[in-house]
């Protein structure tokens, strides 16, 4: 399921782009789900870069009919 493509907003360049692998907007590496908070309705995921060297994050905010909730 493609969620969202950034590098459509940015013109291009380095970003994350959230279809099937996450890739980090750093170093191109992939990302993982690190943390989840759901606030008024909405889901807010934290993701970060599997690579040791590189402090790449990534956070999403989604709408409850987006999640299933």
């Amino acid at each position: 399921m493609q969620l969202f493509n950034a590098s459509r907003l940015s013109g291009g360049g380095s970003a994350l782009e959230l279809e099937e692998e996450l890739v980090c907007p750093e170093c191109g590496a992939t990302m993982v789900e690190f943390d989840k908070l759901t606030e008024d309705g909405a889901v807010f995921i934290w993701y970060t870069c599997t690579r040791e060297d590189c402090s790449g994050q990534w956070l999403t905010k989604r709408a409850p009919r987006m999640c299933g909730i």
